[in-house]
Formats: C-alpha cells, sequence, structure tokens
C-alpha cells in the first residue's frame, strides 16, 4: 500500500508541476532571449521525463495486471493512462497557448477553463490518432510539443502490445494460418 502511494504522489507531482513551473515563469517578469530559451529547454526536458516516467508506469501496471489480475483491470489501467497522459499535455498546450496566443491556431476565445477543455479535447484526440480538432500548431514550440505527444501514443500503443499476452497468442494464431496454407 506504501508503494502505491508514493507512486500515486508522483503522478500527481508529474501534473502539477508544470503548473507550479509556468507560475514561477509568470513571476519573473521579462526574461532575456537566454533565460527565455533556457526555462523552454527545461520546460521540455521536463515533459520528456513526465513521458517517460508515465509509461514506464503503465508498462508495469500491464505486466502485473497480465500475471495477477482480471482482464477489467486491463481495460481501467488503459483508460486511467489515456485520461493522465491527456492532462498532461493539455496542461502542456494551454501553458504554450497561454504565453503566446500565436502557437495555437483556432482555439476557442473564453475563459482559460473553457481553452484548457479545448486543449483536453484536442489532446484526447491527438492520442488516438484521430484528431478531429480545429486547433492546429502553429509555432515549433507548439509543434514540438504534438509531437511528442504523437510519439509517446505510438510508443504507448506499441509497448501495450507487446505486454498484453492474449494479443501476443492472438499475433501467433494468425501466423499459424498464414503458415498451414
Amino acid at each position: 500500500m506504501k508503494e502505491k502511494l508514493e507512486k500515486s504522489k508522483a503522478t500527481i507531482v508529474t501534473l502539477i508541476l508544470p503548473i507550479l513551473m509556468y507560475f514561477v515563469y509568470k513571476s519573473l517578469g521579462i526574461l532575456s532571449n537566454f533565460e527565455f530559451y533556457f526555462y523552454l529547454a527545461f520546460f521540455y526536458f521536463f515533459l520528456l521525463m513526465s513521458v517517460m516516467y508515465l509509461i514506464i508506469e503503465f508498462v508495469e501496471k500491464i505486466h502485473i495486471v497480465n500475471e495477477e489480475k482480471p482482464k477489467y483491470h486491463l481495460i481501467s489501467e488503459v483508460l486511467k493512462f489515456i485520461f493522465l497522459i491527456s492532462i498532461l499535455f493539455s496542461t502542456y498546450y494551454w501553458i504554450i497557448n497561454d504565453n503566446n496566443s500565436t502557437n495555437f491556431l483556432n482555439v476557442t476565445k473564453g475563459n482559460k477553463f473553457e481553452i484548457f477543455l479545448d486543449f483536453f479535447f484536442y489532446s484526447l484526440t491527438s492520442f488516438i490518432m484521430n484528431n478531429s480538432s480545429e486547433i492546429k500548431p502553429n509555432t515549433i514550440i507548439a509543434k514540438a510539443v504534438v509531437l511528442t505527444q504523437i510519439i509517446a501514443s505510438f510508443t504507448t500503443l506499441v509497448l501495450f502490445l507487446s505486454q498484453h499476452k492474449e494479443f501476443g497468442n492472438f499475433i501467433k494464431q494468425i501466423e499459424d494460418r498464414i503458415n498451414r496454407k
């Protein structure tokens, strides 16, 4: 139980730290170009570390579910991971857009919560790889974060399929049928 609580704390920190980093950035005032790009590199590095942490935690949970728990736990772990990764990226999208509104095109004008919900929808549809949103990344910074989410989504899909035993058995059955013909 204590280990589970520790992992939950790490996940919460992973989701809240970008917002805290943004408030620190806003409180610093006007930054020089070097300071801005240094902060941006640190911000992006933290995004990469957060995504890797969430993916590794997800793969560990998938392995445990395959070995010990019923199948519905697998579905709940997958849905929880998709929700967490979408929240993480929508937070980054919102921060990037709040810093400079030209980073994304076609973002709804409204209060910050409505904009965050738009980015959550965009993040969720980007994760599922069927992006039907009108929001488009416009700058290199925005495109880099979106590309990171697409790579994280693809990596997660590959790792999930490679860890899930029944899927491996299904592929073997198909290969056996092909080889018999």
